[in-house]
Parts: C-alpha cells; sequence; structure tokens
C-alpha cells in the first residue's frame, strides 16, 4: 500500500494502489467520488466505499476510503483517477499492463506500436513495459526462448550512449558495482540504434525506503560509500547536466526570497556555502528507491538507471535514498564522517522544503538545522586548526 500525504496543491489526497486489465483500486480521503478517465475519456464516477483500515491507521479520519472498480480496460490503457475537484491522485497517470509480462501478440495495441518491430526482430514470446511518470514508454523487457530475459532502453541520444557506456567502461564492470549487465548490438535491434540494452534483472522495488529491508538499505549505503571513494580520472559526461539537482538549488532559492523570513534566508544561504565547499564525489545521481532491486529468495540489491552518473556533494545520494525516513533513524544508516553527514542534512532539509514551504515550521526540519549548525561550526573549527 502506498500512503500519500500530499503538499501539491494539484493532487489529492489518496493513492492509485493497482491497474489492470480487470480494474482500478485505490483510495482518496477527499469527499464525493472518484472520476475515472481512459485514454482522456471520462468513463466512470465511484464512491469510495471499501474499507481501508490500513489507511485509517496512518492518516486517522473514516476507514470507507477505499475503491475497487471492476472495469474493462486494455493493455496500453491511460487510466486518470482524479477527485470530485478533478485533483489527480498520485500514482496516475498509468498505463494498463504496465510492468507486467505480456504474450508478444499484445503489440497489437496502439501504445505498443513503437516496439513491435524489435518485438518482431528478437523473436520474443513475451515482452514487459515500462512507463515514465507521463505514461510514455520508456523501456522494454524481452523475453525470447531459452537466451536470458534482456532489456532495451529506448530513444537513447548517442551523448546518452556513450555516456553509460564510459561509466560502464571505467567504472562499475572493474570495481564490480551491483548493476544489470551493459550488453553489446547482437544483431537482432535491426535499426534501433538509438537504444541501450541490459540484462534484465528480476526484482522488487519498493515505494518508500521505509518499506525496505533492513540489510537491503545498508546494502546500498555500503555500495554508495565504495562508489564515492572512485577517483573520477579524465571521465566526464558528454552531457554534464544533472537536472534535478539544478531544479532543487534554484526552487530553494526562490522559495527562501519568496518567503520574506530573513531568519530562514540566512539559513539557507549558510547551508548553500557550506554544500559547495564539500567534497563532490561520483554518484549515481537518481537515487530514489524505484531503482533499488531486491531479489525476493537472496536479498541481493541491484541499483539500476545509472543514466545520470555524475559528480555531486556528498551526501547528495543518501539524502535523495533515505528520503522519508525520520532524520535521526536515517543519520544511523551512515558512517560517523562529517562532511558526509553535513551534505545529507542539507539535502535532506532541501528536499523536505521543496515538498512544503512549510517544512520549515516542522519539528523535523528543527532538528535538521540544529544538527547542521552543531556540524558547521565543527568543519569550520576543524579548518581553522588547520
Amino acid at each position: 500500500m502506498k500512503i500519500f500525504r500530499s503538499v501539491n496543491a494539484s493532487l489529492g489526497q489518496g493513492s492509485v494502489d493497482h491497474i489492470s486489465v480487470a480494474g482500478v483500486r485505490g483510495w482518496c480521503s477527499t469527499p464525493g467520488p472518484v472520476r475515472i478517465k481512459v485514454n482522456g475519456q471520462e468513463r466512470l464516477r465511484a464512491f469510495c466505499q471499501v474499507e481501508r483500515r490500513d489507511v485509517q491507521a496512518v492518516i486517522g479520519g473514516e476507514s470507507m476510503v477505499g475503491f475497487n472498480v471492476p472495469l474493462p480496460l486494455s493493455p496500453g490503457d491511460v487510466v486518470e483517477v482524479t477527485t470530485h475537484c478533478r485533483k489527480l491522485l498520485p500514482g496516475s497517470p498509468q498505463r494498463v499492463s504496465s510492468n507486467t509480462w505480456l504474450s508478444a501478440e499484445a503489440v497489437k495495441y496502439p501504445a505498443f506500436a513503437s516496439i513491435a518491430s524489435a518485438v518482431s526482430a528478437a523473436h520474443a514470446s513475451h515482452f514487459q513495459p515500462f512507463f515514465r511518470r507521463n505514461a510514455e514508454l520508456a523501456a522494454v523487457a524481452l523475453r525470447v526462448p531459452d537466451q536470458p530475459d534482456r532489456l532495451v532502453k529506448l530513444n537513447c541520444n548517442a551523448a546518452h550512449r556513450r555516456d553509460v557506456q564510459a561509466f560502464y567502461q571505467h567504472v562499475i564492470t572493474p570495481f564490480s558495482l551491483p548493476a544489470p549487465a551493459l550488453l553489446p548490438l547482437s544483431g537482432w535491434e535491426g535499426g534501433h540504434q538509438s537504444c541501450l540494452y541490459y540484462h534484465y534483472i528480476e526484482g522488487r522495488s519498493y515505494a518508500a525506503a521505509s518499506l525496505l529491508p533492513e540489510q537491503a538499505r545498508c546494502d546500498v549505503i555500503h555500495t554508495l560509500g565504495k562508489l564515492h571513494s572512485i577517483s573520477i580520472g579524465n571521465l566526464r559526461r558528454l552531457n554534464s547536466q544533472q537536472p534535478y539537482w539544478v531544479y532543487l538549488q534554484r526552487h530553494i532559492g526562490r522559495q527562501a526570497l519568496l518567503s520574506c523570513d530573513i531568519g530562514y534566508i540566512k539559513m539557507l544561504l549558510a547551508m548553500r556555502r557550506c554544500i559547495r565547499k564539500l567534497p563532490v564525489v561520483l554518484s549515481h545521481g537518481d537515487l530514489h528507491t524505484g531503482n533499488v532491486l531486491v531479489d525476493a529468495t537472496s536479498g541481493h540489491v541491484t541499483l539500476i538507471d545509472w543514466d545520470r552518473w555524475g559528480e555531486l556533494p556528498l551526501g547528495y545520494d543518501e539524502a535523495c535514498f533515505l528520503r522519508g525516513i525520520p532524520f535521526r533513524q536515517a543519520l544511523a544508516y551512515l558512517p560517523d564522517q562529517r562532511d558526509l553527514r553535513l551534505g545529507f542534512t542539507i539535502v535532506s532539509y532541501w528536499l523536505g522544503a521543496s515538498q512544503s514551504p512549510q517544512f520549515r515550521h516542522s519539528d523535523e526540519a528543527e532538528e535538521m538545522s540544529h544538527y547542521f549548525y552543531k556540524y558547521r561550526a565543527r568543519a569550520l573549527l576543524a579548518r581553522s586548526v588547520k
């Protein structure tokens, strides 16, 4: 189950838990029926009349907030669920049969037209589509009889392919980082030269770090420590931009100015000056829990989607990965390294503030700011001694 306390005014409070060819399931605590659109057309409205004690235990209030709507759908249909006031529920829009193995015959549906030739050329018996949050097709896994499953990442430009290949050659392979193997072109791809090919890894991803097994969290932090220790040497990206890191800094700057709170502005400026002095290290760049796969049998952890690797402030990856875990609990997973904990604290504060302007008034924010000033003072003292 996913629990969302939405801080985005455009989102309703609730979640779309599951969409399949048989219907839609989720919950919504906003009064009134939910609206369900399929491929842009409203199909029906449904009242929330299913008891959800799991939701009630987290957010309080009434327990009759669930909906379970039988609705015949086709693979590839785009389903959008909104509140009665047309606020989008987290988890939608979503494609039907996303992340599900489908028979090769399913390429007849319009949503899969772009991969029909690849499925045919590979002589695949089944395929599994993966979609972006905007419901666009991002990748497809192919199952060919008597061969290992493969993942095809679609629409990768030349600079992107070169960046990923260079990172695998100089970092992932020689240092044995837990990542899917990158495959060379093997002949069956035909004209699909704008793709990247990987061994497909079966594993479970989680909606939040708090849901990950304890050992998996520790393994990810250990892998990040190993990654950060690798010297980047002459390795450089052709596409050097880190879009979310750039956005986060700009967003926090704008938010500080709009707050008209001198104390808050001074604190954020102090954080910005501090993080600019911290080491920049080799980083994953997009380490949310959806990019962590855990093997159901062995518990082995694999990190996927290394496309945004680069040099980022120490603590950035850790803050993105442990997001949602209470601050003090998250700190306990980190080595006792001052710069790492400083970077983690700053980025964690900024991530919280980016979700809601009211975050700075929370107990969590106050704890982070106290911790920041304490460790910043120690860092300044250490530099003055040197």
